[in-house]
């Protein structure tokens, strides 16, 4: 029985995060509308704490810890991210077997010329 109510997204993300007055960086590892896996150096934080994450600069989330494996955490949101704020920081890695540069919204950028020397 599967117990995630919504599709996670693989992510690379690093995200700032605060709780009991403390910041240090973590790896968002995956990520969906209610909630996220963080991945740390090493276990700062209990379960049940509250945790503010800073990703990309200016997403901004608040959430609970709800269980802990050894340095990666889970995360539930506060209120539900919008699944284009989900998409923008996670990929799917079966429908991108390459893994092409994109722009801040996820669209593909197109491709350069080729440079030729002279």
């Amino acid at each position: 029985m599967n117990r995630r109510e919504n599709q996670r997204l693989d992510s690379d993300r690093m995200a700032e995060c605060r709780t009991e007055g403390r910041t240090f960086k973590a790896v968002l590892y995956n990520v969906s509308t209610t909630g996220c896996m963080i991945e740390m150096s090493f276990c700062q934080v209990s379960e049940s704490d509250r945790i503010y994450l800073k990703v990309e600069g200016n997403i901004r989330v608040g959430g609970v810890i709800v269980w802990l494996d050894g340095k990666n955490a889970g995360i539930r949101f506060d209120e539900p991210l919008h699944e284009a704020v989900v998409r923008f920081l996670g990929y799917d890695p079966a429908s991108r077997i390459l893994m092409l540069p994109t722009d801040r919204f996820g669209r593909p950028l197109p491709k350069l010329p080729k440079y030729v020397r002279a």
